[in-house]
């Protein structure tokens, strides 16, 4: 690779990668009549570099009246660079006043020209610094590197555009974030409660037939152009990894057909951490669905039928109505846990993250520019989502509270006189360490200005701290 094009050489290849993209594509955009006369009339860099590089030379042989004052002032250096240029071609043997004077011309025209060479002697040698060299680097600046960019620009910009509207990109983009990041609520709503209340019932919901049906019924009624393309697996987990009721879901796995060539933007890879963050915000949702689904009605027939005879009054010395009273006040805590959380995950993280990744795809101005802004935007939402293996110990914090949702639905539903009450107080307890731990871990990040986008759940977790 030659040296003077090191400092276009990103413009150069991404312009050849686009053009030969473009052919492979078959542009839509014009018909291959109108191409061969746009590319007929169309010069060569080299004609437009030579075209630059005369017009340059020629340029103020005959200069406006309104210039004469400039020209005055910049007299004498153009007589002393001249007589240095003169000096140095005469270390060739060349004598060409004229060729001196050009040279002079185009050297006086950089920017630091003054800056370096005012009011103090110039030296005439022959290394990389010497004028010819400089010189041969501006006409280069001025002469060939503008064509290259706009080329650059002209090429990138075509198969950005084809992309964006013959391949629909922006569609794609959008509906990864419908279903992986849970932006169509509704229809993916429709989805996650049919199997959340299969767990409910008790039932089994972990068969392939079920959840794609259940998918392509709520994708269809409102995407069907989509229900095609989406699809859902279950990878194979370690039982041991399911211990806890939250990691039930472990192993859901969402899937969509991507064409080429848009998936060379959504790769396999990114759909992977489109999984993850999907996984995320279902054990969420499921817990959130767990309390919302609560009702008091079932406490209150549970304690006519203990008031009936059914309870053993020495079971407990505390009073029933009490022990109800405190399973509605957990409720209420961990209901504003889950949704301090979930308001986090979904406006503070995805929402405004998406907002700002939208805005980038339709400033980038190549294909290698617009993978980085989308890996980039990925990357984000997973690292803000605590995902990332250096704040583990805060998801752990987290789930462990999911997990204790799950738990207290299920013995809210199962009613006073199948459980101890022993196990309220141990709840009780569980979520005021994990909440007060997690409440003193984001405080101290957030004071830090490590994590800035923390604030808003340190404050609002804060917010239903109860002090020891």
């Amino acid at each position: 690779m030659v040296s003077f094009l090191k400092p276009v050489l990103k413009q150069i290849i991404m312009a050849g990668k686009s053009m030969q993209l473009l052919k492979n594509l078959d542009c839509k955009e014009a018909g291959q009549q109108e191409r061969s006369s746009r590319d007929a009339e169309r010069k060569s860099i080299y004609t437009l570099f030579l075209e630059s590089v005369q017009l340059r030379l020629r340029c103020g042989e005959e200069s406006p009246s309104d210039t004469v004052t400039e020209q005055q002032a910049t007299k004498r250096s153009l007589i002393r660079m001249q007589s240095i240029v003169a000096r140095h071609l005469e270390l060739d043997d060349v004598h060409d006043p004229l060729l001196a004077i050009n040279f002079a011309r185009l050297y006086l025209e950089q920017n630091d020209f003054h800056e370096k060479f005012s009011g103090s002697d110039i030296i005439v040698d022959r290394s990389s610094e010497s004028v010819t060299c400089q010189t041969f680097e501006l006409t280069l600046r001025s002469c060939l590197y503008p064509h290259i960019e706009k080329r650059y620009i002209e090429c990138c910009g075509n198969l950005m555009k084809t992309l964006k509207k013959d391949y629909r990109l922006l569609e794609y983009l959008q509906a990864m974030r419908n279903y992986f990041l849970l932006e169509a609520g509704d229809t993916m709503y429709d989805f996650y409660t049919a199997i959340f209340d299969k767990v409910l019932e008790k039932e089994s919901w972990q068969q392939l037939s079920f959840l794609n049906v259940q998918l392509q019924e709520a994708v269809g009624q409102r995407y069907p152009e989509d229900s095609t393309r989406l699809s859902i697996f279950l990878e194979t987990i370690d039982p041991a990894r399911r211990k806890q009721p939250v990691n039930n879901l472990d192993g859901l796995t969402l899937s969509y057909k991507v064409p080429w060539p848009v998936d060379i933007v959504i790769s396999s890879e990114c759909q992977k951490i489109y999984n993850q963050v999907f996984l995320l915000l279902l054990q969420i949702k499921w817990a959130k669905y767990s309390l919302d689904t609560l009702r008091f009605s079932e406490l209150t027939v549970a304690t006519k039928r203990l008031e009936g005879g059914l309870f053993d009054e020495n079971a407990s010395n505390e009073p029933i109505k009490q022990q109800i009273h405190r399973m509605c006040l957990l409720r209420v805590k961990l209901m504003h846990f889950v949704n301090s959380l979930h308001n986090y995950i979904m406006t503070r993280i995805l929402h405004s993250t998406g907002l700002e990744f939208q805005h980038q795809v339709q400033e980038a101005k190549d294909l290698d520019q617009l993978i980085k802004i989308h890996y980039r935007y990925l990357s984000t939402i997973h690292d803000r989502c605590l995902l990332r293996e250096k704040v583990s110990f805060v998801k752990e914090a987290i789930m462990k509270v999911l997990n204790l949702v799950l738990m207290f639905s299920d013995r809210w539903q199962a009613g006073f006189g199948a459980w101890k009450i022993e196990s309220i107080d141990k709840m009780e307890s569980d979520f005021k360490n994990c909440h007060m731990f997690l409440v003193t871990i984001l405080n101290k990040a957030v004071c830090r200005g490590s994590f800035p986008h923390l604030e808003s759940l340190s404050l609002s977790l804060m917010a239903g701290f109860e002090q020891c």
